[in-house]
């Protein structure tokens, strides 16, 4: 599934050559449809202590980042906070 998604986002990346990538997913997907789909999946446990979770739309969106520029997790932190 994640093959078909990859390639899906590529196809429709060429026809807009030329844009930034980033600035293409911002526009291309609609990212307020994630939330409802993953809140079951994603726990934010901080009542035991820890920093609060990231917002699921920020996970997904480092999550199509880490697709597109095929980043590990290391080097996709680094570039977040550059």
């Amino acid at each position: 599934m994640a093959n078909l998604l990859d390639e899906a986002l590529r196809e429709i990346y060429k026809e807009r050559m030329g844009r930034d990538p980033l600035a293409f997913m911002k526009d291309a997907i609609d990212w307020n449809a994630f939330p409802p789909l993953l809140e079951d999946l994603y726990r934010n446990n901080t009542d035991k202590g820890g920093a609060p979770n990231l917002p699921i739309v920020i996970m997904v969106k480092v999550l199509f980042f880490q697709s597109i520029y095929n980043t590990s997790d290391e080097t996709t932190e680094r570039e977040i906070h550059e």
